[in-house]
């Protein structure tokens, strides 16, 4: 795949086929299409790839209505979870594309780059918030 530019519409065409905005639901599809077939449920998942439990149920919920995975009822708190094999010829050679592409640090880095970080990952919740600027209009004033 070439470098730059012209490789981003293309990423971005594949991605809005497949229905994928978040960059918490590529990272659950890329954890459920990198392990195959697997018996879990979404809160060890979230411990796993470092996401809240909540960010994690949501991605699934819109990847199973995306049908890009499916997932069986849950049994003693566990599910079965599994990629979904698309009849669509685009959108599954746009998944192949996005999984090839997903192999490189450059392509993760394009990836992260044209999706959405809402719904974010455990990390910028963790983050501490910025401090009150002390200084404002030019006057500076004391924070108590």
């Amino acid at each position: 795949m070439g470098r730059g530019k012209p490789l981003e519409s293309p990423v971005q065409t594949c991605l809005d086929s497949m229905g994928i905005s978040l960059l918490s639901e590529w990272d659950v599809f890329a954890f459920v299409y990198r392990h195959g077939a697997s018996l879990a449920s979404s809160d060890h998942i979230a411990r796993l790839i470092g996401y809240e439990s909540t960010v994690v149920r949501a991605a699934l919920d819109r990847l199973e209505s995306e049908k890009l995975i499916a997932r069986s009822r849950p049994s003693q708190g566990v599910r079965f979870y599994r990629i979904l094999a698309s009849t669509d010829a685009g959108r599954q050679r746009c998944l192949q594309q996005i999984v090839s592409l997903s192999e490189t640090r450059a392509g993760r880095l394009l990836l992260a780059k044209r999706l959405n970080p809402n719904g974010s990952n455990r990390d910028e919740k963790l983050l501490p918030s910025r401090p009150p600027n002390p200084v404002q209009n030019g006057r500076s004033f004391t924070i108590e």
